[in-house]
């Protein structure tokens, strides 16, 4: 049975009043209709990520969302790795916008959720002429998997910047993971610290980077 954003409570402990304040404000520069999908199980993380989604949904009328089992749209977990649950995905009209949230996006990665929402939305700021010629350099596909912890500051930062090279270069898609959810890339990767990010499942990269440095990466694929 397709899973209803209904049956999933509306609020989200993880966004008190003053967040959701600020987050409305924000988000009410939204110019374009945006669709979080979210393949989700019946783990207590997926629970509070529908919670999560349907809070955020709320918060602006250009936003939607929509929930799947896993399985019941192969495209769409092939799209948003539903291997680690749970994957939100950003949609707009012309469909996916390769950024990815694996876990839910409460502390310092909040930022980063609402940055994604910003680029789908054509409501983020305008990158330099510089930015966006390194960021064309980019010829190869690059699969960006940034692991994380919720508290992070650098962590949600360097997510930022690989979901706005992703957004900007169709060759580029960006995960965020929470690394404490998913034991098994922590053993895979031997994840001491975070952030650490994952280049195409084999190249990893230790600590923070600006978009200069990564696109810098990115471009040498």
């Amino acid at each position: 049975m397709p899973l209803q954003p209904e049956n999933y409570p509306a609020k989200s402990p993880l966004i008190a009043d003053e967040l959701e304040g600020q987050l409305s404000q924000l988000l009410s520069k939204l110019s374009a209709p945006v669709t979080l999908v979210c393949v989700l199980d019946q783990g207590e993380k997926s629970g509070e990520m529908a919670a999560f989604v349907n809070h955020i949904a709320g918060l602006s009328p250009q936003l939607s969302r929509k929930f799947l089992a896993p399985g019941e749209d192969p495209d769409v977990d092939a799209a948003l790795d539903a291997s680690l649950l749970p994957a939100t995905g950003v949609y707009t009209e012309a469909g996916f916008g390769r950024m990815v949230f694996h876990g839910v996006p409460g502390g310092k990665e909040i930022t980063g959720f609402a940055g994604a929402l910003l680029n789908a939305g054509n409501a983020a700021k305008p990158l330099d002429k510089p930015t966006l010629k390194d960021i064309g350099k980019i010829k190869k596909p690059a699969d960006i998997r940034v692991c994380v912890s919720l508290a992070c500051h650098h962590c949600a930062q360097l997510v930022m910047n690989a979901q706005r090279v992703a957004w900007e270069n169709p060759l580029v898609i960006a995960h965020m993971i929470d690394a404490n959810l998913y034991p098994e890339l922590v053993q895979r990767y031997q994840i001491q610290r975070v952030p650490l990010t994952v280049i195409n499942g084999d190249q990893t990269i230790p600590g923070g980077k600006t978009m200069a440095e990564l696109t810098t990466l990115l471009a040498k694929l």
